[in-house]
This record gives structure tokens, C-alpha cells and sequence, in this order.
């Protein structure tokens, strides 16, 4: 690969490629394939075709995807010149509150392995988490599952007479929740 070949895809991308992505392009002459059992990084002339089959520039402005996770995801870079973070997003999902960090920085992630575990939630994730909705779903959820414990317990040998009264309050504490979360949205 040489500087022609970054010229051309930034050309054709309308982008300018994060540096140390081009450095990484030009020093392994990387022409796609997998660099582990999943990631799988574009080469030039994929990078390309991928990034205008998906639309990428058009959903995320100034961000190149650079491959994908073998699952409909794709792997992200900023193109601003100061943003080393490396996204990734479904392809379904081309909008910035959908991303997650995978890595702080491309050539980090790069002397990592290529890992795919998430360091940063998407904005939206962490929004919906600090939502109502989902506090409500996980109280109710908790007192379902410790109700499904509790005849699970049974079987192994509790009491009958403490599983009776064990099993009252849960129901009741599950009533007046429902009671007083009547019209809001927590159960799937």
C-alpha cells in the first residue's frame, strides 16, 4: 500500500484518515482478512466498497468503518484528526448514540489483539439505564426471580410453613408494586 492508495480512499470516502489507522495501512500493506477468529479488517479496495454499501459517511459523518466482527457490527474510527477511539456499531445502528468504545485508541487496540469487549457502554445504553423504565424493570424482575427461587427452594427440602409465609410477602410485595406502578412501562 502506498500514500497514492490512502490518498484514494480518502478521495473516494471524502474523509481523512486517521493517522494512526494510515500508518498502520501502509506499514502492513494490509489488504483484508481476519486478524483474529472474528475481527475482521477491510482492505483497501473492501474499505471502500463496505463503507459506501452501508452508507457509512452518510450516517456517521467523518467516520470510516474499518471492518467488522463476523456479526453485522461494524469497527469505527473518528476522521477528525484528534478522536484515536476505536466504535463499534451495528450496521443497522449507523448513529453515534449507538456506539460503544471498544478501545481508547487505535494503535492500543491494535497491540491488544483486536479485542471486541466493550469499555464504554453507547450513550444511548447508559441513558436508558439511568431511565425510570429500566429501574422499575430491574426492581420488578428481581422480586420475579427471587418468587421463582423460592419454589425452586421448595423442592430442596424448605420448610412448608416458611415457604408459605416466605412466598405471601414476595406476592404481596410484587402486588403493591404493580399497584403503584399501575400505567408505567417496566414489564417486557
Amino acid at each position: 500500500m502506498t500514500h497514492n492508495n490512502i490518498q484514494h480512499i480518502e478521495q473516494a470516502l471524502g474523509i481523512t484518515l486517521p493517522g494512526a489507522y494510515a500508518a498502520y495501512l501502509l506499514a502492513l500493506q494490509q489488504e483484508g482478512g481476519l486478524v483474529t477468529d472474528l475481527v475482521h479488517l477491510y482492505g483497501m479496495n473492501h474499505l471502500i466498497q463496505r463503507n459506501n454499501d452501508y452508507q457509512v459517511q452518510h450516517y456517521l459523518p467523518q467516520y470510516i468503518s474499518i471492518g467488522d466482527d463476523s456479526g453485522g457490527q461494524a469497527i469505527c474510527l473518528h476522521c477528525n484528526g484528534t478522536d484515536n477511539t476505536v466504535y463499534i456499531t451495528g450496521y443497522g445502528a449507523l448513529d453515534t448514540g449507538s456506539m460503544e468504545v471498544l478501545s481508547t485508541g487505535f494503535d492500543t487496540w491494535v497491540q491488544e489483539g483486536f479485542p471486541l469487549g466493550i469499555i464504554r457502554e453507547s450513550p444511548d445504553v447508559i441513558t436508558f439505564h439511568a431511565s425510570e423504565t429500566y429501574q422499575l424493570r430491574t426492581a420488578y424482575y428481581s422480586m420475579m426471580r427471587a418468587l421463582q427461587q423460592l419454589d425452586a427452594d421448595k423442592s430442596n427440602g424448605v420448610d412448608l410453613k416458611t415457604y408459605i409465609l416466605q412466598k405471601r410477602v414476595l406476592q404481596q410485595q410484587i402486588k403493591d408494586f404493580e399497584i403503584l406502578h399501575a400505567g408505567k412501562k417496566y414489564q417486557l
